[in-house]
């Protein structure tokens, strides 16, 4: 590289480890991201809001899982098992509905925000090697760059002819 990653002359200076470095923190805070993200959802899910989608599978229904329900129906509040933390009234689902969607649009733009951000990430990396290979690709031809007169000629500078 020439000039430790820097280009020659006084415009556009970029330095390769830095964008490979930066490019893998990108990628790594998209993970913790998209962890957070799953992390919220499972906790939503487990507080009774289904967490925007991850419910349980539906039980099979056996005589001995019907005794079983009974039975937590005499002894406890299970009545309102499967029933969200905001009620089922009238009041409960028209509240549901707005929660519910702005629960997914947020979970989904978390979603999606962490996979820009690994995106963007993998784009700095690749700009870091793409920097290198030109630096030392252009390296290579100042090193092979013969005199001016390698022609046999003259170099002229012309002039305009205006008046």
């Amino acid at each position: 590289m020439v000039n430790g990653g820097a280009a020659m002359g006084d415009g556009f200076k970029s330095n390769s480890e830095t964008l490979k470095v930066e490019g893998k923190n990108f990628s790594e805070i998209a993970r913790d991201f998209y962890q957070a993200t799953a992390k919220l959802k499972n906790g939503l899910a487990a507080q009774g809001d289904g967490g925007g989608g991850g419910g349980e599978a539906p039980k099979e229904t056996t005589f001995s899982s019907v005794a079983q329900d009974a039975w937590k129906g005499l002894t406890t509040f299970s009545d309102k098992e499967g029933t969200p933390p905001w009620g089922d009234d009238e009041l409960g689902e028209k509240f549901g509905v707005v929660y519910e969607g702005l629960r997914d649009g947020m979970t989904d733009s978390m979603e999606h925000l962490a996979t820009k951000l690994n995106e963007i990430g993998k784009a700095l990396e690749r700009m870091a090697k793409n920097h290198e290979e030109n630096e030392d690709f252009n390296h290579a031809l100042i090193k092979e760059q013969k005199p001016e007169n390698q022609f046999g000629g003259e170099v002229r500078i012309l002039k305009s002819m205006s008046k």
